[in-house]
């Protein structure tokens, strides 16, 4: 090695995700388009997939709290995990849920530096991961997969969302990425577009099923207070 560190770092995403908290508001940290809605979205999803009231959910890569906003008084009877790579997302986090109304919920957060959970097996009842595969190389998509497959319980769910290569927003991006070198892709949150057959087969390997599949452009998430369904931009899988 020539003395030389080695490249990327081992912590490579949690560097790239704690300067990228430094520097962004609470909204611009964990993506474009409206905080608000997104995570209503988001739980929309969530719900469609079986979400109930008493689950134990845990929101992998829950930033500044999009979802857990939503999410936490949706579970009344259950438990909330949020999980992020970022500890000053999950600073920034905790003081965001100390303006929600008190909830019966358990609320748990957790830093996740490693790819493994830090829970025991078969302990939760759904996992999600919105905009989280977006960032990462495909292998590491199948690392934090397998391990999810050990602590969700027999029966139960993981939705995540990703940028499919067969959308105009996921060819923008993938263009848009490849238009730099990889060290500079690497000196900066990685963009990643995939497609629902890559995802499938990751996520056979790791010993789940997809389930569902919904079109990142198609209108299909019902929202009160909207009478048309609206898109979720990223396409979403659930896999069981």
């Amino acid at each position: 090695m020539n003395g030389q560190a080695a490249w990327p770092p081992s912590n490579i995403y949690e560097q790239l995700y704690q300067t990228h908290s430094l520097v962004n508001s609470d909204s611009d940290a964990v993506g474009l388009g409206s905080f608000d809605t997104i995570g209503l979205l988001e739980l929309a999803l969530l719900h469609r997939a079986g979400l109930k009231p008493s689950h134990r959910l845990v929101d992998f890569g829950c930033g500044t709290g999009r979802l857990a906003m939503h999410a936490i008084p949706a579970l009344p009877q259950g438990h909330y995990i949020g999980i992020d790579v970022s500890q000053d997302m999950l600073r920034r986090l905790d003081q965001r849920l100390r303006a929600l109304p008190r909830s019966t919920c358990r609320v748990s957060l957790m830093h996740q530096a490693f790819d493994t959970f830090p829970m025991a097996d078969r302990s939760v009842d759904m996992v999600c991961a919105f905009s989280v595969f977006t960032h990462m190389e495909h292998e590491d998509s199948f690392r934090y997969l397998r391990d999810a497959r050990r602590v969700v319980r027999t029966g139960g769910r993981l939705v995540f969302s990703c940028l499919a290569i067969d959308s105009s927003l996921g060819r923008s991006v993938f263009l848009e990425s490849s238009s730099v070198n990889v060290q500079a892709r690497w000196g900066r949150i990685r963009n990643v577009s995939t497609s629902r057959e890559m995802m499938q087969e990751i996520a056979q390997l790791a010993g789940w099923s997809l389930v569902e599949w919904h079109r990142g452009d198609e209108k299909t998430v019902h929202l009160p207070g909207h009478e048309t369904p609206l898109a979720f931009g990223q396409s979403v899988g659930v896999l069981e």
